[in-house]
């Protein structure tokens, strides 16, 4: 299948979830090597998610565990910080990496974000980074739906992406319709007005250029 440029400015991801699981089982051994590009993002989205000591927080696909271990510093140890990932093998590395520095803290979840295995209104913050650049965009509605519900009123959404300064196309699209799992199955992505169109409110996007173009899209639930 070939990929096209949507009118909203964004490739179609030709991928389905269990590829996903399939290639980030692969990727959980080399995955390292592409964490010091995220990790300006990453460390941005976390100070912009405001997290407190008694913060319910869920990290969606926390990879190797580099944002969830900057949460877990963050919270009183009595609070749990909760994850979930399509990858075990992902799961496994963070759960290890947890453990390593010393945290007990934690509940880490296989599962899909189109059904996040939570109750409604159950976190303060739900947090994602470079997840939803991955995912097909007849799915982005339906996940962003979820973290809608699981997040509290007056909940914090934060989500980092691989990016792009506005819908012009750029070199990383033509990369991804050559080889697509090249970067990881990754396109850039223009979030902010999913997020809006799912109810959320206070929706701020900043764009970082370097090292990696990324995106940080803050927003908040507020009452129905």
């Amino acid at each position: 299948m070939q990929t096209q440029v949507a009118q909203h400015g964004m490739v179609e991801a030709p991928v389905e979830v269990d590829k996903i699981r399939k290639v980030y089982n692969i990727f959980s051994r080399i995955y390292f090597l592409a964490a010091p590009l995220e990790k300006k993002a990453r460390m941005r989205g976390i100070e912009l998610a405001k997290i407190k000591p008694n913060d319910r927080i869920l990290e969606v696909a926390p990879g190797l565990g580099d944002s969830f271990l900057e949460m877990l510093k963050r919270v009183d140890p009595a609070n749990t910080v909760s994850g979930v990932d399509l990858s075990p093998a992902m799961l496994e590395k963070t759960r290890k990496r947890a453990l390593k520095n010393g945290y007990s803290n934690f509940d880490l979840r296989e599962g899909d974000a189109r059904h996040l295995p939570f109750t409604d209104e159950t976190f303060d913050v739900v947090y994602s980074s470079y997840m939803l650049d991955l995912i097909p965009l007849a799915d982005l509605s339906r996940i962003l739906g979820e973290f809608h519900r699981v997040l509290k009123t007056d909940g914090r959404l934060v989500l980092v992406n691989l990016s792009k300064k506005d819908v012009s196309p750029v070199f990383y699209e033509k990369i991804y319709r050559w080889m697509p799992y090249l970067l990881g199955g990754c396109r850039p992505v223009l979030m902010a007005s999913f997020v809006k169109h799912e109810g959320f409110s206070d929706v701020n996007r900043e764009f970082l250029n370097l090292p990696i173009p990324s995106e940080i899209v803050t927003a908040v639930k507020l009452p129905t």
